[in-house]
Parts: C-alpha cells; sequence; structure tokens
C-alpha cells in the first residue's frame, strides 16, 4: 500500500517540499504503526530543512515533524496499545538517548520518523494515549512543546512551589505551556511577550505579563526576585533573562547554547537542553490537560498540502500557539 508523504531531497527553503509517495510501514517487535490524523509544526523542522543542523544524523529524504497524533493501525504482540486506540508522539530519533534506550543510537533523520505524512511506525516508548478531552488537532500541538516546556521547567530549571519563573516568550508554543505548567507547580509566573499577546498570556494563567514593546524588559522587572528564567527567544531577549536571574539562580535555554558560559560569568548557572521523546512524560501531560490543569495554546491548523505554507509562516516567528498539518481532513475530530 501506497500513501502520501511530504519530503526534501537536499537543504533550501519551503519550496524543496515535495509531495511523495511510500509503502505503509509495519509493527515488527517494538514498533507501533500510527494512521496520522494531525502533525504538529515547530521551528526545528524549517531549521533542518534550511541545513542548520547539521550535526545532528541525517540523511535525504527527509520527512519533516516529529509530532503527530493519530490512531493506532497496528501493535506488537504484548503492546500496550491496540488497533483503534487515540495516541500521539514526539517522534524524533533518539540518537542521544543510548543511556536509557541503547537501540536508539543508531536512529537517524531521514523517512522514518517524519510526521507529515499519512502512517508512521513509533517505538512504542514514545508513544502515549492521547488526551480524551481534546481533538487529534489540538493533540498534535502537544508533544514537542509540552516536553520541552516540562523538561525545561522541572528536569533543567528545577522550578518548585514557591518560587518565581520569568517566561520569555511566554506566548508562543513552548511557553503556552510553560505557563500552565508553572502555575500548576505551585509557581509565580511572569510571562514576556508582545502587546497583541498580553491577554491570551494572562488568559493561560499568568500573575503578571510584560510586554517588551513598551520598554526595557529589565526595567519592568525592577524589585522583582526571579528564580528560575526560561528563554524561549534568545537573542537579546536571552541576555535579559541572564542578567534578570537572582544570583545563583538558574536560567534554561532553547535557544542559547552558549548560555552555560554566559551564565557563569554572572554567577549563575545556565542550561541548554535538547528535549527528549518520552512516552512517560506525553502521559503526565494528558492527565493534565484532561484534569485542565493546564489550558491548550492556540490552535491554527492547515491542510497537509499547505505544508510550505505552514513551513513559512513558522520562519516568520509570527505565530501564537501552535501550528498544526490537518493530515486526514474530516478525521481529526474523532
Amino acid at each position: 500500500m501506497l500513501f502520501r508523504s511530504w519530503q526534501y531531497e537536499e537543504y533550501g527553503d519551503e519550496s524543496k517540499l515535495q509531495e511523495g509517495k511510500r509503502e505503509k510501514p509495519k509493527a515488527g517487535e517494538t514498533h507501533v504503526v500510527i494512521k496520522i490524523i494531525a502533525a504538529g509544526v515547530n521551528p526545528v523542522d524549517w531549521k533542518l530543512r534550511e541545513g542548520y543542523i547539521k550535526a545532528w544524523p541525517q540523511s535525504f529524504p527527509i520527512v519533516p515533524g516529529w509530532d503527530a497524533a493519530g490512531i493506532v493501525e497496528e501493535a506488537p504482540a504484548g503492546s500496550a496499545f491496540k488497533k483503534g486506540d487515540k495516541v500521539y508522539s514526539y517522534t524524533r530519533p533518539a540518537f542521544d538517548m543510548k543511556d536509557e534506550h541503547p537501540e536508539a543510537e543508531s536512529e537517524s533523520i531521514g523517512l522514518e520518523d517524519g510526521t507529515a505524512q499519512e502512517y508512521i511506525a513509533v517505538t512504542e516508548w514514545k508513544v502515549a494515549a492521547a488526551p480524551k478531552s481534546t481533538t487529534l488537532e489540538e493533540a498534535a500541538g502537544v508533544p514537542l512543546a509540552g516536553l520541552t516546556a516540562y523538561q525545561g521547567l522541572f528536569e533543567h530549571g528545577k522550578l518548585e512551589k514557591g518560587q518565581t519563573v520569568l517566561l520569555i516568550g511566554a506566548s508562543g508554543g513552548v511557553g503556552s505551556y510553560a505557563v500552565g505548567l508553572a502555575k500548576e507547580a505551585g509557581a509565580t509566573v511572569i510571562g514576556v511577550c508582545s502587546t497583541s499577546n498580553v491577554d491570551y498570556v494572562k488568559k493561560l494563567g499568568a500573575d503578571e505579563v510584560i510586554d517588551y514593546k513598551k520598554g526595557d524588559v529589565l526595567e519592568q522587572l525592577k524589585g522583582k526576585t526571579i528564580d528560575v528564567a526560561y528563554d524561549m527567544v534568545g537573542g537579546d531577549s536571552g541576555q535579559d533573562a541572564i542578567k534578570a536571574v537572582k544570583d545563583k539562580g538558574i536560567v534554561v535555554s532553547i535557544c542559547n547554547w552558549s548560555v552555560k558560559d554566559e551564565a557563569e560569568k554572572e554567577g549563575k548557572t545556565g542550561i541548554s537542553f535538547l528535549v527528549k521523546p518520552s512516552g512517560d512524560q506525553l502521559r503526565k501531560l494528558a492527565d493534565l490537560i484532561d484534569s485542565k490543569k493546564i489550558q491548550l495554546p492556540k490552535i491554527e491548523t492547515l491542510p497537509l498540502a499547505d505544508i510550505a505554507k505552514a513551513h513559512k509562516k513558522s520562519q516568520e516567528g509570527r505565530t501564537t500557539g501552535k501550528l498544526v498539518l490537518t493530515v486526514e481532513i474530516g478525521r481529526a475530530h474523532v
């Protein structure tokens, strides 16, 4: 059986994305075959396509995307999943996780792991039951952004109840989840965003929102003690994160790989990280979503055929919340 798959065979702009056909994968002994109903779009997708991350193992052709929500088509014997289950997954090749999953060391970026296609075979430990209270479109926007928010705040930022966290880029995909997760953990949340997104970030649950268009962020933060700063923007905003956090505080960044050295010069701890797949953490996120303890961000959907348009929108950096591709029109709300 052949199915649709969008892919690129060389680095370049969104025009390199072309529709192709592939054979339907099989479950084997360790993988779950998912019929993809919706797929999330994230900045890493176009950064890889543009050739900015050549250090990661990859070979052409490449199917972009690592966020998927869909329906189990086939599962191996003894699996926790069965045909018809609604699931979601962050499918990134786990080449950097050999300590936890030795078998994943040989995984690389290419045709097999991408989600801009109709079917995918995913190793079972990366898969979780989708939130019961969401559509599959909404679920597809969760994995990368939700896991990045969760791991950044708690595994790396060590955020605790009673602390104050500064979220730079609070209206974006990761920031939207970080607001709710930090509030649920009992932290005081200060979000930073533009004027047009202030009300949105307040609605997500932030205690205070700083509009960077209304003046210097550091000036607006004067008198506040920041225990953890999470930089989801980089550039000058990332430097604000380092300066804003208290002495011996923690700065987490997904944009600045020099943050460790830069923060140490200020007597602070700087951490950058690559988000890891985790079915266990996706289950935690699903529980939090279903119990209404965290709100879902805004979702903007486009059909799979408009993937080039979605990549361009993501690259322009003007998206509030999440971009999601509807892979099978009419099935996303099942």
